[in-house]
């Protein structure tokens, strides 16, 4: 691709759609992924993929949206639940977006709809879904707006600024790496669609020079054992699997022998070629060493507390299981009280009677040999 190319891209205003997996499952919980689908200005579908609802998929959001559109504040987004960790973050962010009821995403997934294209047609409905929301954005049925932040993310909007910054950033130095390749090392670009990759830029850090695989430095070990060193090394830093390595290595030393070198790079220019991709190359890994910090905050403020999980399910909404009997949360108590003691002064316990009516008091019992004990039978007669 072109810089013009580039800067045609960086001007397309694009639309969003995110849809659930499954139209009940709406609210934020571990393994939950959406589905999101960009469309351009005339309705035409660009792109369309599966993001985890945590913010490394945000992240993944981001960084579609900032190379489909040059920055993520220029797409309009439209979801099927504000209850995701993504929507939460995207509010955060100050990013238009738009939320429907399940009726208007059915709606919208039926009208606007590609009866031409078979694919789109048998897709799973989250796709289709994803689809119809934004082409709903891009015919005017909905309408994005900056919606309120969180509660427990509007101290994060800093951290959210400073990543859209990073992603831009990451974007624009893909670009210059890429230009970079194009006129320094070609093999590179016809080996990695996407240089920028991060196999891709592992290797190319590794070589940054074709002679490397195929000039002088090589010569007399067959290339077999600079190949081999980067592969074994690449694979001890836990960069990806050996064999996705050692493709990758492939296809870059297959590319150098199909590519012709340019007369201008000569061995005079060996070393500084050499130098200035592992720079552009750095550039690009240096922003994503920043969006992996600030992504891991968000990660850590957004991870669900398995503690506190019943309690976020129903601020959430979600159902939760019942609370276990009430007869077991009180089974340390005696099932009936122990009769109390009785006192010292008492002279013979109360009988176990009914109990007296309303209004009608209860004699003293009396004290005996005290001053105060039961009168004589005379005195309550002559009462």
């Amino acid at each position: 691709m072109s810089r013009e190319e580039d800067d045609a891209v960086a001007l397309v205003r694009v639309y969003c759609g995110l849809a659930s997996a499954d139209p009940a499952d709406r609210t934020a919980s571990a393994g939950t992924t959406l589905t999101s689908a960009v469309v351009d200005d005339a309705g035409r579908l660009l792109h369309v993929c599966e993001i985890a609802d945590e913010a490394a998929g945000y992240a993944q959001l981001v960084a579609l949206l900032v190379e489909r559109s040059g920055g993520p504040s220029g797409a309009a987004i439209a979801a099927d639940s504000d209850d995701h960790i993504v929507t939460s973050l995207l509010s955060a962010a100050g990013r238009p977006l738009a939320i429907a009821d399940d009726d208007s995403v059915d709606d919208f997934a039926e009208r606007f709809a590609d009866d031409d294209s078979l694919e789109e047609m048998q897709s799973p409905p989250a796709e289709r879904r994803a689809v119809g929301l934004a082409r709903a954005l891009q015919a005017g049925a909905l309408s994005a707006v900056t919606l309120p932040a969180p509660r427990e993310l509007a101290g994060y909007t800093q951290v959210l600024a400073a990543h859209a910054a990073l992603a831009s950033g990451r974007h624009s130095a893909a670009v210059t790496l890429r230009e970079v390749l194009r006129e320094l090392y070609p093999a590179a670009l016809r080996a990695y669609p996407d240089p920028a990759d991060r196999v891709a830029l592992a290797v190319l850090d590794a070589l940054p020079e074709p002679g490397m695989l195929t000039g002088s430095a090589a010569r007399g070990r067959d290339g077999g054992l600079t190949a081999d060193a980067v592969v074994a090394q690449l694979a001890a830093e836990g960069l990806a699997d050996a064999g996705d390595i050692s493709d990758a290595v492939t296809a870059l030393r297959v590319a150098i022998s199909e590519t012709p070198r340019r007369a201008t790079v000569n061995r005079t220019l060996t070393a500084a070629v050499a130098e200035t991709v592992r720079q552009a190359v750095a550039s690009v890994r240096t922003c994503d060493a920043g969006c992996d910090a600030l992504v891991g905050a968000l990660a850590e403020r957004t991870a669900p507390a398995p503690a506190t999980g019943r309690r976020a399910a129903a601020r959430r909404g979600e159902q939760v299981d019942e609370l276990a009997p009430a007869t077991d949360l009180r089974a340390v108590r005696p099932v009936q009280p122990e009769p109390a003691a009785e006192p010292a002064h008492r002279g013979r316990p109360e009988p176990a009677g009914a109990p007296e009516p309303a209004g009608r008091r209860s004699r003293p019992e009396p004290i005996p040999g005290g001053r105060r004990g039961r009168p004589e039978r005379g005195a309550f007669q002559h009462e």
